[in-house]
């Protein structure tokens, strides 16, 4: 997965949880980092991710991973 997708679905479940940029990162990294995560110009390490993911109430793995999609 590339960074872009990756910062896509953090801001989405971000947004879905109806969590504030400086809400989702506390005191763990700057708005500012979460922001160049989200544009896809950054990418979190795994700490960060494990971070993210656990604030959203996520396992980290679901941010990374798709689901397959049904064959026709």
């Amino acid at each position: 997965m590339n960074s872009e997708e990756l910062g896509k679905r953090i801001k989405e479940a971000r947004l879905a949880k109806k969590m504030t940029q400086s809400e989702l990162v506390g005191t763990f990294i700057t708005r500012n980092m979460l922001s160049g995560i989200e544009s896809g110009n950054a990418c979190p390490s795994v700490k960060t991710l494990e971070y993210l993911a656990g604030r959203l109430d996520l396992p980290a793995g679901c941010l990374l991973y798709t689901s397959p999609s049904p064959r026709d």
